[in-house]
Order: structure tokens, then C-alpha cells, then sequence
């Protein structure tokens, strides 16, 4: 059975800030400022890349866009699904701050 797994993994350093990174099955590390991962990801990322302000926006407006990405991608890919948990990492530190069962919207 081959398996890829990609993730991303995210955090807040006082002296660097913010940081966000994508790391595949291989150990590959790549820094960057947006990515999304799985096989509804390219759905995620046109979402995405719609909201011009998205370097600019509030907590509220962010998480927002989060969750219509990842509900678009699961809507429109057919390996996706299952449960939408978002988190919010701030310098304060991260808290879960959505959850959805998708199958209770289609």
C-alpha cells in the first residue's frame, strides 16, 4: 500500500512571527504564506485566491474564508469529506474554533 501524507504545520515565534509550512511524505519543508493539502485542495485554494484582502482581513473574516474553502473542496471532491475542525493560531497561542460534521449539510 503506498500512502502520502501531506500536512501543514503552523505556529507563532515572538522574535519571527508568524509561520506556515507544508511538509510532505518525503520530509520535504516548504515555508509559504498560503497552502492547502489533500485532494480537494486545488478546490480549497481557488477559494482562496478570490479574496484579494486576505492578508488584511479580521479573525472573523479569516476564519470565515477558511471554512467556505474547505466546504467547497469537500463538496466538489469526492475523496474529501468527513469533519471540518478549524483551529485559529494567534500570538496568544491556538484554539479550536469550528467544527461541522459534513454529513449533516448535504
Amino acid at each position: 500500500l503506498d500512502l502520502s501524507v501531506g500536512k501543514m504545520i503552523m505556529g507563532y515565534h515572538p522574535r519571527d512571527g508568524f509561520s506556515i509550512y507544508y511538509v510532505d511524505n518525503t520530509g520535504v519543508r516548504i515555508e509559504g504564506d498560503m497552502f492547502a493539502v489533500g485532494s480537494g485542495s486545488t478546490f480549497a485554494l481557488g477559494i482562496l485566491d478570490t479574496e484579494e484582502r486576505r492578508f488584511d482581513m479580521t479573525e472573523e473574516e479569516a476564519v470565515s474564508l477558511g471554512i467556505k474553502a474547505i466546504r467547497h473542496a469537500t463538496l466538489r471532491d469526492a475523496m474529501s469529506g468527513g469533519y471540518i475542525g478549524v483551529y485559529l493560531i494567534t500570538k496568544d497561542g491556538w484554539r479550536k474554533v469550528f467544527s461541522e460534521d459534513l454529513a449533516s449539510i448535504r
